[in-house]
């Protein structure tokens, strides 16, 4: 007879997993309809059209499905079903609300279904769209969602083999050798879920990971079109949307790609916004590959060149993004990644590895079915040509992915590696300096490209016109390059040639768009998106190469950091300050005082530590700017118990920022050492001096306005009345109790300000005649040397340009978009959107024919 457990709520997870499979099978269904159209399209219209009917009403019910998912799963976890093993794991009681939906990506399976979500939004905006082109991307993008529904079904086969993993398993089937999971109540033994990682406890984390997942989503588009055109070899009609899609996923996919790097800023303790993790890396790459597949369409809707790198370049990047998947989700990364996914990543690998295979496969055969027949021109490119440099700049691009996924991969293939050589090739020692020596050549020759080839014309250029207009901007870019590299002291040259190049494609782009565009708003799509490019050029060199340190440790104190070699645990002890409560210490411009903590006893984990910077004039020694900063941290979190997980506060301001964060603080658990002291106050106005202030007497009295006391009828209940202020000029109050109960015994009640660290109690009140009495007043405060922070400052300057270059960048793309669907012309617009330029796109091929093949 089957075990009937008691105080779990089926249902929820019932009808997930019911839409888990309705999703799958009408995914399935839509595919294998939308395919039946497209093959049918030319011989049989008829019964194409009612396999398209069929097709769309699959996926809009498997959009129903997926939504429905989404639903049961966020009453699942907001409700605290601890019976399911997903909620279990990624959430708990004390989870602040606003972090709920951080719970779903925070696993393998809610990622996933977050990727098929906006997959499905998106399959329903390419079915109204696409026309002649929907059965075929349609095809693709339900055969994706098909792939992707595979990650929910948590099917087994046999001990060995598991075919994804539903987030409504319960947590007695994910853990069902443990004992307690065989006794009918074990759910009244589940009182809490493991929590959601701290660090993910943050706001970026809850708008970060959908941006980035659209944009993941939406490299699928360009995707679907390019096999879309490969297919019945239609080379023009999949031109204008897949400009446009590709202009979105670039958008989206950059965004969130800077999103990560914001909260990494904001919270994470690496001192920064980019450290070449390989996650960050996982998902920078496929970006590039599709801005290089972005200026090869380009090139090839107003020439008729580049065709099939084109292809190869979009479908590259949707491999990519898989290739991104399996490195982060199969555990691959997990020693060199601090924050690659990890769990079920056995099962995963090899699923991982078939659907890239699955879509390299389909990919290979459509090039190979249409190679000989893709249209190519056969004479070669003007050198002084826009579409040769553009060319040449998209192959840079391409050449940086390949560094950067190549280094990203060492995990991949060090163990064949191994079996060639018999050596194991060691990963770098610094990472950032590994990446960074390779990369800056990359930034240094896509800046002036960028900048240089917005002059130049398609097929030809005047010579002499050209290098007029190039002479002027590098007089310009070289004027600003010395004064800035001089003011902010960028010595080493290849950092200097940087910075030309940045400065160079700033004042390429302004003068651009003024005096050829003549400021046309939606003409400057382009313009903007490389002014935003070079701006993040130049925010990246100011902001790192001129980054300083402004804590530095004088106490000779070893901080026992552990951050890989001795050298790097000195370097890390030098650079960070012990600061005692209360005690102002130096810290550059500054100086910083700990004046106490918010820790509670409530369930709110988190610890915000205050810290006070003022500058002082340099004659009066008055305070000319005061600031408070408030880094947190949860001390001994869950998975951490003996350790710290911090997040940074920063002062912004418009040239720099100052950005400090908590490296080690008082376990006040542990270290508390203070004792109580008695203090008699004879009269009102009675002082008692603290570390940090002092406390005034201001009488008796018997009105009692606390919670916390439960009156019991014959009570004599009467508070001491005391001001406390404190260094900061703030003033606070207490109101310790002293209670006369039947007339027999005496009981207190204290009364506390945990932000300084302060404990009253009403001890006694001595009668000194019928109208005065003396209050014995005693109090606790900790001692300063038993509660300190060692806190680490950086100021990084001139950070702002890169944020604002992100968003700027990121404009350029919506108004290169806003341009393209403006236009009227269905098979074509202007080269590149600069409007002055005649397309050179031969006849032959915007009719749809085959030019001279070189």
């Amino acid at each position: 007879m089957a075990t009937e457990f008691t105080g779990e709520h089926l249902l929820p997870g019932q009808l997930g997993y019911f839409f888990v499979i309705i999703s799958f099978v009408a995914s399935l269904f839509s595919a294998f309809s939308y395919l039946r159209a497209a093959q049918t399209e030319t011989v049989d219209p008829f019964g194409s059209k009612s396999w398209l009917r069929m097709g769309r009403g699959g996926f809009i019910t498997h959009t129903v499905a997926i939504v429905s998912i989404f639903v049961a799963l966020y009453y699942v976890i907001a409700n605290h079903l601890f019976e399911y093993h997903y909620a279990w794991s990624h959430s708990s009681l004390d989870l602040p609300g606003k972090y709920l939906l951080s719970c779903f990506w925070e696993g393998q399976e809610g990622s996933f279904m977050l990727w098929m979500f906006w997959h499905s939004i998106l399959g329903l905006v390419v079915m109204r769209t696409a026309k002649s082109l929907e059965t075929r991307t349609m095809t693709i993008i339900a055969m994706v969602q098909v792939i992707l529904g595979t990650m929910l079904l948590g099917i087994h086969f046999g001990p060995d083999i598991k075919v994804g993993s539903t987030p409504f398993l319960l947590l007695r089937h994910a853990m069902q050798g443990a004992p307690i999971f065989s006794m009918p109540n074990y759910m009244s033994f589940v009182k809490d879920g493991n929590g959601l990682n701290v660090s993910l406890q943050n706001y970026w984390m809850v708008i970060h990971p959908p941006v980035l997942f659209l944009g993941f989503a939406l490299s699928l588009i360009p995707f679907a079109y390019c096999i879309a055109a490969l297919w019945k070899g239609d080379y023009i009609t999949f031109l204008k949307p897949t400009i446009a899609w590709t202009l979105v996923c670039g958008a989206i996919l950059g965004t969130g790609i800077m999103m990560g790097g914001r909260w990494a800023y904001e919270s994470l303790n690496f001192g920064g916004y980019w450290a070449w993790d390989p996650v960050e890396n996982a998902s920078l790459v496929p970006w590039l590959t599709l801005i290089a597949g972005l200026h090869t369409l380009l090139i090839y809707r107003s020439t008729g060149r580049a065709l099939t790198i084109t292809f190869i370049f979009l479908t590259l990047s949707q491999l990519l993004v898989w290739y991104s998947t399996f490195l982060t989700r199969t555990g691959i990364l997990g020693k060199t990644s601090v924050h690659a996914f990890t769990g079920d990543g056995q099962a995963l690998y090899y699923h991982l590895l078939i659907v890239l295979g699955i879509l390299l496969a389909i990919t290979v055969w459509m090039l190979a079915l249409r190679w000989r027949k893709l249209p190519r021109i056969g004479s070669e490119e003007a050198t002084l040509s826009r579409e040769f440099w553009m060319f040449i700049g998209s192959a840079v691009i391409f050449i940086s992915a390949v560094m950067i996924i190549f280094s990203t991969s060492q995990p991949v293939w060090a163990p064949l590696a191994k079996m060639i050589t018999g050596k194991e090739p060691a990963p770098p020692i610094d990472v950032m300096k590994h990446y960074n020596d390779t990369q800056v050549w990359i930034a240094i020759v896509i800046g002036i490209l960028a900048g240089a080839t917005m002059y130049m014309k398609y097929k030809k250029t005047e010579a002499a016109l050209l290098w007029r207009r190039i002479a002027v901007v590098a007089v310009i870019s070289g004027a600003m390059t010395f004064t800035i590299g001089y003011l902010q002291h960028i010595d080493a040259w290849q950092y200097a040639l940087m910075l030309f190049s940045a400065c160079f494609s700033i004042v390429a782009s302004i003068a651009y768009g003024i005096s050829v565009q003549k400021t046309r708003i939606k003409n400057l799509g382009p313009v903007i998106g490389h002014l935003g490019f070079a701006m993040s050029l130049l925010g990246i060199l100011l902001s790192s190469f001129n980054k300083h340190v402004i804590s530095f440790n004088t106490t000779g104190i070893d901080f026992g950091f552990e951050k890989g070699s001795e050298e790097a645990n000195m370097k890390e002890s030098r650079e960070n300050e012990i600061l005692f409560l209360g005690t102002k210490v130096a810290m550059g411009d500054y100086f910083a005082t700990y004046t106490g903590d918010s820790s509670t006893q409530g369930k709110d984990k988190r610890v915000y530590y205050k810290v006070k910077f003022e500058r002082l004039d340099s004659v009066s020694h008055k305070a000319t700017e005061t600031f408070m900063l408030y880094p947190d941290a949860f001390i001994n979190p869950k998975g951490n118990e003996s350790g710290l997980s911090a997040n940074p506060d920063t002062k912004h301001y418009l040239t720099h920022d100052v950005y400090t964060f908590i490296n080690s603080a008082t376990d006040k658990s542990k270290s508390d050492t203070s004792t109580y002291k008695s203090h008699i106050m004879h009269n009102p106005g009675d002082t008692i001096y603290l570390d940090n202030g002092f406390m005034t007497f201001d009488g008796f009295s018997k009105e009692v306005n606390d919670k916390r006391y439960e009156p019991v009828a014959g009570d004599i209940a009467v508070t001491a009345k005391l001001t406390v202020h404190d260094m900061t000029g703030g003033i606070q109050h207490l109101s310790p109790i002293y209670i006369v109960r039947n007339k027999e015994y005496a009981t207190r009640i204290e009364d506390t300000i945990k932000s300084m660290d302060l404990y009253t109690r009403l001890e006694n009140i001595i009668v000194k005649s019928q109208d005065s009495a003396f209050a014995e007043i005693m109090v606790r405060q900790t001692n300063p040397k038993d509660d300190y922070i060692v806190l680490k400052a950086l100021v990084f300057p001139y950070i702002n340009v890169l944020w604002g270059g992100v968003i700027v960048m990121v404009l350029g793309f919506f108004v290169s978009l806003g341009k393209l669907l403006g236009s009227k012309t269905k098979t074509r617009v202007s080269a590149d959107l600069f409007p002055e330029d005649e397309t050179d796109m031969p006849a032959n091929v915007a009719l749809g024919e085959r030019p001279p093949v070189k």
